[in-house]
């Protein structure tokens, strides 16, 4: 019997397990009520797409709940500090995630306003924020929603090997545009103004659609943050507070 190593409360709900060289995550089924998450074989085209685009290590879908995933060791540690002091390491980590971009974005037409939806509409917590779910539909959709993305850009998402950037934790991708996995990488390592300035202009990507997403980043922290154990703890109602003013003065 394999014994469990580590439980991840985070937002997928997944334990992993490392074991012969080999990464097992293992999803409860928590991850496919409570955080509504997609059956993995639904991702087998996803994780065959992302190995051959050189995205990600190669996953195998064991079963519904049980994908493998190859080893991936990190030749060198990337921080925040490391990113922005090396020009170069900055603008190869930028053409990676654009070449997320390059996913077939028939893979899937799970959208940002889906994310939302699947938290608002059976909790009468958030009622204010189910009411208004056409105008964020709205707002979403100023910019395009036609690429493949991420959808929870870190540094505990990203590892450097041989000089060349691997995104694994593919569980939140949606379709959307550039400056949302911008935005999400913005707020998740929260980014300075100048840091924020720098990604728009080696990625070509407009400051004002990175700005546009970071709401809608903070707003699904919010209701993911909601939905666990840190329900009533400060961070929790700041950042209601903040989703709640965007939400006033913008829809």
């Amino acid at each position: 019997m394999i014994e469990l190593k580590h439980k991840n409360e985070g937002f997928s709900s997944v334990y992993k397990i490392l074991t012969n060289q080999k990464i097992y995550k293992i999803y409860n089924q928590v991850a496919f009520s409570k955080y509504f998450r997609d059956n993995q074989s639904k991702f087998k085209r996803l994780y065959d797409e992302l190995y051959k685009l050189k995205l990600s290590v190669k996953h195998k879908v064991i079963s519904k709940s049980i994908i493998e995933i190859e080893e991936l060791e990190s030749d060198q540690k990337v921080t925040v500090k490391k990113l922005f002091n090396n020009e170069r390491l900055l603008k190869n980590f930028l053409k990676q995630i654009k070449n997320i971009g390059n996913v077939k974005k028939n893979i899937s037409s799970k959208k940002i306003i889906h994310e939302i939806e699947n938290y608002t509409k059976n909790d009468s917590q958030h009622q204010k924020i189910n009411n208004k779910l056409n105008e964020l539909e709205k707002y979403i959709d100023i910019y395009l929603q036609n690429k493949i993305c991420h959808g929870d850009l870190h540094l505990g998402n990203i590892f450097l090997n041989r000089n060349k950037f691997n995104f694994l934790d593919w569980d939140y991708y949606v379709l959307s545009s550039s400056g949302y996995d911008l935005a999400m990488f913005a707020y998740l390592e929260k980014l300075n103004k100048k840091q924020i300035e720098k990604i728009s202009l080696y990625s070509k990507v407009s400051l004002d659609e990175i700005y546009h997403y970071l709401p809608i980043c903070q707003l699904l922290d919010y209701l993911y943050l909601s939905l666990g154990h840190q329900k009533n703890g400060e961070r929790v109602r700041k950042l209601k507070l903040i989703v709640d003013k965007f939400i006033l003065n913008n829809l």
